[in-house]
């Protein structure tokens, strides 16, 4: 297998994971993140990476301006004192883009990458309020790390970074054809979504059954047009989401689609605690795990990052 994998189904536990990680980290550290606060849960990250970035590790940070607002302006002081590279994602510094877009344009990739070498992406943001979640998070390594590495450079671009810094990060990776893993990259667009296409083109492979998870849910209609034409196969679709969750607008909003998709059949399941991974699954065939939430705001206006999976072993 290319691409080895490693699940982690509560965030706590994908926090021990990349704090061991960044630990182990000997030349670099790259992490682009959209909740990345200064609490309890943030502090031990926020010091450690301070500690590697003062013994020469390549420290490079990318901190959504608006997911990460309440953080402290003394922290990144401190973080940039000790010789880390922080850059807050805005893109109001694209004048040439239209006015609106940057409103609500934000980076909510979850992208940490070890020595160009181990990768952890998935639904886990860092925020005392979100240990005992349920999530989704991924460690991968091989050749996809790769593909993760030139995502978080065009990020860092975008950002604000000088080209000259990441120069070397951009260099291409040989073909991932025919290979296990597909990074799935999802940018603005007005009408266009990548994240949204790799989802229906796995209801339209499906021969069984799909599985949906999302804390939020609002899609699009061509994305339920797919998932009609799924049902009238025969596919079973399973939604599991959070009865509740922590963006009380997201949680009505997905209640204004049930009755749409019980009208075509969906099995609708409530989860009575807080669950944030993103993703599908294809009969036995594929697996879509990531950052995108099944709304528009994730097709439409976020940056994502996904890993589409062909992996037997990895879909049970």
């Amino acid at each position: 297998m290319n691409c080895p994998y490693i699940i982690y189904s509560r965030t706590e536990d994908a926090w021990g994971a990349m704090f061991r990680a960044v630990q182990s980290a000997s030349r670099s550290v790259f992490w682009e993140v959209y909740i990345f606060l200064d609490d309890e849960a943030g502090k031990p990250f926020y010091d450690l990476l301070e500690a590697k970035a003062r013994a020469g590790v390549e420290v490079k940070l990318i901190i959504d301006a608006f997911g990460s607002s309440s953080i402290s302006s003394a922290r990144l002081a401190s973080l940039s004192d000790a010789g880390a590279d922080v850059r807050l994602f805005s893109e109001r510094r694209r004048k040439w883009w239209r006015w609106w877009r940057p409103l609500y344009a934000r980076t909510h990739r979850k992208l940490l990458i070890i020595d160009e070498g181990v990768g952890f992406m998935g639904g886990v943001n860092i925020n005392r309020s979100m240990r005992s979640w349920l999530d989704i998070h991924l460690r991968v390594s091989g050749s996809v790390v790769r593909a993760l590495v030139r995502s978080f450079a065009k990020s860092y671009l975008v950002s604000g970074g000088e080209k000259w810094q990441i120069r070397h990060l951009l260099r291409r990776q040989r073909s991932a054809t025919g290979e296990t893993t597909e990074v799935i990259v999802g940018s603005p667009h007005k009408t266009h979504s990548n994240i949204r296409d790799r989802y229906i083109q796995g209801l339209r492979q499906a021969r069984q059954r799909v599985i949906f998870f999302s804390p939020y849910y609002f899609p699009d209609k061509y994305f339920l047009r797919a998932v009609w034409q799924a049902r009238r196969r025969g596919v079973k679709i399973d939604l599991l989401i959070p009865f509740r969750t922590d963006v009380r607008l997201a949680t009505y909003a997905a209640y204004g689609c049930f009755a749409v998709l019980r009208r075509i059949g969906v099995n609708i399941h409530f989860l009575g605690q807080m669950m944030h991974g993103k993703g599908m699954i294809v009969d036995d065939a594929l697996a879509i795990v990531g950052t995108s939430n099944l709304d528009q705001t994730s097709f439409y206006d976020n940056y994502e990052i996904n890993l589409k999976i062909r992996d037997h072993g990895f879909v049970r």
